[in-house]
């Protein structure tokens, strides 16, 4: 149930954000979108990060620690200024690369 509130308190903001300087003549502040840009993008690491961390496969090995290591990869990409699908696909890519390194030493 959190999680639906959280995606709802989300998405309203992020119409607001739009919505609001069409109403209105004046801008939002620089600041403020920024803020609320990496406000965003840490409630959906923070989501992606618990659902990794509470990963329970057999099957599996290695699942959490390759998983958390992508996503940190992944942040470095984006707080080094990249966009949200580039560090995407970097998590993306160091994901398969390293389960798949681990799959073949296995």
């Amino acid at each position: 149930m959190t999680t639906w509130l959280a995606v709802l308190c989300l998405g309203l903001g992020s119409i607001a954000l739009r919505v609001l300087p069409l109403l209105t003549t004046r801008r939002l502040p620089e600041r403020l979108t920024a803020a609320a840009g990496a406000g965003g993008m840490s409630v959906l690491v923070g989501f992606s990060a618990r659902s990794v961390l509470e990963f329970t496969d057999a099957s599996t090995p290695y699942a959490v620690p390759v998983a958390v290591l992508s996503v940190v990869i992944g942040l470095v990409a984006a707080f080094r200024g990249r966009g949200i699908l580039t560090s995407t696909a970097v998590g993306m890519v160091a994901y398969l690369a390293v389960a798949g390194a681990i799959g073949a030493v296995r």
